[in-house]
């Protein structure tokens, strides 16, 4: 839907209106209504300026520097450069001390000013000192250039296009971009990635016109020429070291990551509290720095299994200061207030339940610290340790002959590429869902891990994650994923990650130091809304053939004999897969309808 449109069309589920930010080399635009659609990214503060070479605007949401120093847009006072920023960077204080020592000096407590000096003192090579979550842009009025950039994994986003005439439009979401006058226009090839994986691979829009910058990588726009670069990729280096001191090293990393979360705020910090393993282990850790029992927030969905006996006994253990929430079982309204948000189609079911507990979190502080990350890092998934369960010489025998790597490409494929042909009126060649996984890794487990940290994690994960806290002014952080910790992790033996019972051997240890082995070794539960239970209520069945029928706008591109037949068969609960098939085709057809006039 146009952006005038998208404030009213999810105004029932808005808390209050994290950072936003905003950017454009053409001349005379105006930049207030791109900023209106990203208030809830910042209520605390707005502005636009205009430099030779950018316009940049930013709406703030106030965790560092809380003074009117940490206002955005920044500008040197030496240098003609300046910054829009979104995000945090956790290793702030100590940059300051290093580029003080080289003679910069700083006019505020902001972490804002500390990219831009760095940017001063290393150029495009400043992104490799960052330690944190960001995405930023830089106007270099000395050079004539803008600088962009994201983060390692991605935790933040960053949005571009360019103009037939070459100018560039930079924004945190699609529907800032929108308003600065760019008309997205829907891709095919898109939607068949989206119908692929359930969500958009970190490496493309549904847009033809309209570019994510992938993570780990910048650009520089200079004489209206976009050149793109990766900065960063994950270390791969065998470690030779034994289980305990790995134990040990991990116990350091993963305790300096939680603290760098919960002091870098000048607000006070919560942390989502699943009971799982991920979520119990950093917040036990982080209680353990704090003078105060800190807030834990934990979701359930009624009579439906969750986790919330877990929690409570966490907390208990912890003591922390608990909150409980329980869903309405009944998710139409909330798959709709999430979906009108999202710029692109997203068939995660724990986007309602991020969206609900984030809600919630954000009455009552600003920024939580969440678990996300941990079954990517320490092979946590059920793939990673099944293969052990096979019979030593059936092993033997798929290491000769199979590719365990594209079975585990099918099995989290949501529509095959055949079922894809039978599924799309006109017929395109399929989108790779595998651009950027490691080849050198072989096609062992190695490799599928390599897929989850570049493809699942940033473009499922932390765009579930981003999005939803997003909707609420709440800034969410991932300890699970500090680099200095991911790179120390990936590189270790897969045994002490993964064996034929288990994932997550190294997190489960550690956490059984702290709470009962029968509360670590329990079977793990996911975080997602009851779509199979969700689905076979009678209100539903009606909801879903009203949606996906008469004039559903997936017909557009979709054959409606073959939505039909999977209506029926997704409805009859019988299978999984076809349920999350159905899922996903549903949720297609609300994000088209929340959006339409959009594209």
């Amino acid at each position: 839907m146009p952006f005038r449109m998208m404030l009213e069309s999810f105004r029932h589920c808005i808390v209050e209106f994290m950072c936003g930010i905003a950017a454009t080399t053409k001349k005379g635009l105006q930049m207030e209504q791109a900023l209106q659609t990203l208030a809830q990214r910042g209520p605390d503060d707005r502005a636009v300026e205009t430099y030779p070479v950018a316009t940049l605007a930013q709406t703030r949401l106030a965790i560092i520097d809380l003074s009117p120093g940490g206002h955005q847009p920044k500008k040197d006072s030496a240098r003609d450069v300046a910054i829009t920023f979104n995000g945090e960077i956790y290793n702030y204080r100590e940059l300051r001390k290093e580029l003080e020592g080289k003679s910069h000096r700083f006019s505020s407590e902001s972490d804002t000013e500390v990219i831009l000096k760095a940017y001063i003192e290393w150029g495009e090579g400043c992104v490799s000192h960052l330690d944190g979550m960001f995405a930023f842009v830089i106007a270099d009025n000395e050079k004539n250039l803008v600088f962009l950039a994201r983060d390692r994994f991605g935790k933040k986003p960053l949005y571009y296009t360019q103009d037939a005439q070459g100018e560039l439009y930079v924004a945190s979401e699609i529907k800032a971009l929108e308003a600065l006058g760019i008309r997205p226009i829907l891709d095919p090839q898109g939607i068949d990635a989206y119908l692929a994986l359930m969500y958009l691979p970190p490496w493309r829009t549904v847009y033809k016109n309209i570019h994510t910058l992938p993570p780990a990588h910048a650009a520089v726009c200079k004489d209206k020429k976009l050149r793109t670069w990766q900065w960063w990729h994950m270390p791969r280096k065998s470690i030779a070291i034994s289980y305990e001191e790995a134990k040990e090293e991990t116990r350091r990393l993963l305790k300096e990551a939680v603290k760098k979360r919960m002091f870098a705020a000048d607000v006070e910090v919560g942390a989502f509290l699943s009971g799982g393993v991920d979520s119990t282990i950093i917040t036990a850790y982080a209680q353990e720095v704090m003078d105060h029992p800190i807030k834990t927030f934990s979701l359930g969905y009624g009579d439906y299994i969750n986790e919330l006996p877990f929690a409570e006994e966490a907390a208990k253990k912890i003591g922390t200061d608990h909150h409980v929430l329980q869903a309405n079982a009944n998710l139409t309204e909330e798959l709709e207030c999430v979906l009108a948000y999202m710029d692109e189609p997203h068939g995660d079911s724990a986007d309602i339940a991020q969206h609900i507990l984030s809600q919630e979190t954000a009455r009552s502080v600003k920024v939580a610290i969440a678990g996300d990350g941990g079954d990517e890092l320490f092979m946590g998934y059920g793939w990673y340790f099944s293969y052990w369960n096979r019979p030593k010489l059936v092993q033997i025998k798929n290491a000769l002959f199979s590719n365990p790597y594209a079975e585990y490409l099918k099995s989290v494929t949501v529509f095959s590429p055949q079922e894809r042909t039978a599924l799309l009126r006109n017929p395109l060649s399929h989108e790779n869902i595998d651009t950027l996984s490691d080849p050198a890794l072989g096609f062992g487990m190695e490799r599928i891990n390599s897929y989850d940290l570049t493809t699942y994690l940033p473009g499922q994960l932390l765009t579930k994650v981003d999005r939803t806290s997003m909707m609420h002014s709440l800034e969410v952080r991932c300890p699970l994923l500090d680099h200095h910790l991911a790179e120390f992790v990936v590189n270790l033996p897969t045994e002490y990650k993964a064996s034929h019972a288990t994932g997550k051997l190294l997190l489960k240890d550690l956490l059984a130091e702290i709470m009962p082995r029968q509360f670590v070794d329990r079977k793990k539960q996911g975080f997602g809304a009851p779509v199979r239970k969700w689905l076979a209520k009678r209100e539903t069945a009606a909801y879903v053939r009203e949606k996906l029928s008469g004039n559903a706008r997936v017909f557009e591109w979709l054959r409606e004999d073959t939505v039909a037949r999977l209506v029926e068969v997704g409805l009859s609960c019988k299978n999984p897969k076809q349920s999350y098939q159905l899922w996903t085709l549903l949720c297609l057809e609300v994000w088209l309808r929340e959006h339409e006039g959009a594209y």
